[in-house]
């Protein structure tokens, strides 16, 4: 597994020790495998020979940090999935999982919700397209693995995720942690929780830990491209009012309008019910309002 010390990565290896206590699990830390690194790569899986990859690893810069630096942001995440996949064209697995995004799909978009058949119609959103663009390529070493050795595929296209092991970057992290973090950090001022945009935009959250039950239903299927979804759309304004409440935030919130990105985005998840149909039980709104309660518990200081 490249990724391991991710969020989803953290979930995924706690979840794959409880489902599959058999499993020799490689999760090499970037001391001993360079992913950036041809010859790092190479010279790990030439030794390891894997015979299954959850490549979940990428360089992430978040919203902003995705529109201010597209070159960067599609010349290293090619760099590292080119380094995995000339390995594994070498010594190829029997199964891989590919963690792409959601953003690949062009826009403005065909269908909402989100349908898999649709991702390649048109550009990414302007926002996100050096990320999109390197993602998007990656599909084409799977295709090559499975077609000279058979090798099965997941090709998941995540949907925005949130974790208790998510991690905050100012102004580049995922839009939940970091709206915790900023009520966190004003919680006992009367200042307002400052939420990027309007407030009116909203996306399909998924918690990895429902994300990681949906992976290892995955685990051995040919299922090419799929949406790693829940399904179920919550606004950015409803996140924040319930964030608001939970930390009894005086100051309420104020929408600062820069960095709207797109309106709504909601995935299809009819190809992923085929596959894993544990996906119909997930209630996201829960998890995410659980998140939030967890999140202040373990982050405040506990009153005396």
């Amino acid at each position: 597994m490249t990724g391991a010390s991710g969020s989803l990565g953290q979930e995924l290896v706690k979840g794959l020790k409880e489902r599959l206590p058999n499993a020799i699990l490689l999760v090499p830390s970037r001391a001993e495998l360079d992913l950036g690194s041809h010859e790092s790569v190479n010279k790990y899986v030439s030794v390891q020979k894997p015979t299954h990859v959850f490549h979940l690893a990428a360089k992430v810069f978040g919203i902003a940090g995705h529109k201010e630096h597209p070159a960067a942001s599609l010349i290293e995440n090619t760099l590292i999935d080119h380094s995995i996949f000339s390995a594994l064209l070498e010594f190829p697995p029997t199964w891989v999982y590919y963690s792409s995004t959601v953003a690949a799909y062009g826009y403005p978009y065909k269908s909402m919700p989100l349908i898999e058949s649709d991702w390649l119609i048109g550009n990414p959103h302007e926002s996100e397209m050096g990320y999109a663009f390197s993602k998007r390529h990656s599909l084409s070493y799977l295709e090559m693995l499975h077609s000279i050795n058979g090798t099965k595929f997941v090709y998941g296209l995540s949907t925005n995720l949130f974790g208790s092991r998510d991690r905050f970057l100012e102004g580049r992290g995922h839009v939940v942690v970091s709206l915790l973090e900023k009520a966190a950090r004003i919680h006992k001022s009367r200042a307002p929780l400052e939420v990027w945009g309007e407030g009116t935009a909203s996306r399909d959250f998924l918690s990895t830990k429902a994300a990681t039950g949906l992976l290892i239903d995955l685990i051995d299927k040919h299922v090419g491209i799929v949406n790693i979804a829940s399904g179920q759309e919550i606004s950015i304004r409803e996140i924040a009012n319930k964030i608001a409440e939970e930390f009894e935030l005086e100051g309420g919130i104020r929408f600062v309008g820069i960095n709207q990105g797109i309106m709504s985005r909601v995935c299809s998840t009819k190809k992923l019910e085929q596959f894993s149909p544990t996906v119909s039980e997930i209630d996201s709104k829960k998890d995410l309002w659980h998140e939030i309660k967890n999140y202040k518990e373990n982050r405040l200081p506990k009153q005396s």
